[in-house]
Order: structure tokens, then sequence, then C-alpha cells
């Protein structure tokens, strides 16, 4: 079986900070297909648009793209923390 990563970023520029959370999981839960096998990584970011990009490892078999999609992996993590950090801070402004 295929092992695909979907990240989904969601767009919340335009929304509430109190409202993020629901608005969040209701879009993704739109965007989403139901029959998806795989990781699903979900990131609100502070843009008005939303994506979504399909990772499959599969694909990646040399050393350097090895190490490559680690960091970007690595990256990915970096920014939802980030995201999640900001999103926090304008809560409690």
């Amino acid at each position: 079986m295929e092992h695909k990563i979907l990240v989904v970023y969601v767009g919340v520029a335009m929304i509430r900070s109190e409202d993020i959370d629901n608005y969040v999981h209701r879009v993704a839960s739109k965007i989403i297909p139901t029959t998806f096998e795989g990781e699903i990584i979900i990131i609100p970011i502070q843009d008005i648009n939303t994506r979504i990009e399909c990772i499959n490892p599969k694909y990646i078999i040399e050393p350097e793209l090895i190490q490559k999609h680690g960091e970007l992996m690595k990256e990915l993590q970096e920014a939802l923390l980030e995201q999640i950090k900001l999103l926090r801070e304008n809560e409690h402004e």
C-alpha cells in the first residue's frame, strides 16, 4: 500500500482567532477525500488562500533525496509550530 502524505494549508487570515479552530476543521473536512489512506497534516496559515500538497515518499529512493525529504519534513514541522505560536499569540491580543 502506498503511504502518501497530504498537507492541507488552511488560510485563516480573515478569521477571528476564536473561530480559527472550528473553521480549520470545517474546511479540512470538506476538502480531504474520505477514501484517502495516508497521513494528513493540517496547517493554519496567515493567508487568505487554502491549498493542498501531496507528498509521495514512495518515489524517494536516492540518499540525497531521502535526506532532502527529511529536511523538508523538519521545515514543515517547524512551520506548523510557528503558526501555532502565532495563532496563540493572536488569541491573547
